[in-house]
Order: C-alpha cells, then structure tokens, then sequence
C-alpha cells in the first residue's frame, strides 16, 4: 500500500493539503475496504490533528520516550481522534462522536502510524508548492 501527500488548489481556500492511497490492478474488494479505514482513521488523524510542524516536533518527544520504554502507553487528544498509543498499536477514537457505528474502534500497528507520521513530518517541511509530493509504502 503506497500513501501519498501533496498539495492541490483550492478555489476557496488556497493551496491545500491532500492524502491518497494508491491502487493497483491486483487489489481486492476486501484491499479496498482496508485502504477506505485506513483512509479514515490513519490519515485523517495525522493531517487533523498534527497540521503544524511545531506540534508535531513535541509529540515526537514523546513517541521516542514511548519507543526507549520510558512509558508504556501514550494518549494524545486530538481534534479529530484520540489516539492511544502503545509499542505494538494504535487505536484510534472519535473525539466528537466517541466510539459509534459510524467510528467504531479501529487500530492499525505502530511501526504503521510511526512510518506515516514521519513522512508527514517531512512533507510540512517541504516547499508549500503545487508540485510537493512524498510516498510512503506501509
């Protein structure tokens, strides 16, 4: 699965941030219904709620004490997702809605989230230009 951010123009609110899964011609129905959860929550909840570099530069203090074993466990409240964080996963919660048959708990691995994380983090430091883009493949 190959995750990429870019930017598009909005006509409304300038140039603006954009996630995408790319597909290929092999995937299945079941592929597909993954990438939409993974589209919903993972990504969601790492454009939403980490969408300025400085933010991102403090929690990453606190993955990396979650990672040498300082803590066991790591809550961050965000503006779309809460997100408990432990070596092995993280779920994700609605903040709004809580957990409910629109967003039921859904969790993916750490090593995931950490992944995508990173390359966000490195696609806020880029140029805010059209023609920015990073991947990742998780």
């Amino acid at each position: 699965m190959k995750i990429v951010f870019g930017y598009y123009e909005d006509e409304d609110f300038g140039l603006t941030e954009y996630s995408e899964i790319e597909f290929s011609p092999e995937d299945t129905k079941e592929d597909a219904k993954k990438k939409s959860k993974y589209k919903k929550y993972l990504l969601t909840a790492i454009m939403e709620d980490f969408q300025y570099p400085e933010i991102l530069s403090d929690f990453y203090e606190e993955i990396k004490a979650l990672e040498r074993g300082e803590i066991n466990c790591l809550l961050w409240d965000g503006q779309a997702f809460q997100h408990e964080i432990t070596r092995e996963k993280v779920t994700f919660t609605n903040t709004i809605f809580g957990i409910c048959k629109e967003y039921p708990l859904w969790s993916c691995s750490f090593k995931e989230y950490r992944k995508v994380l990173k390359v966000w983090k490195e696609f806020l430091g880029l140029p805010r230009k059209e023609q920015t883009k990073v991947e990742v493949k998780i």
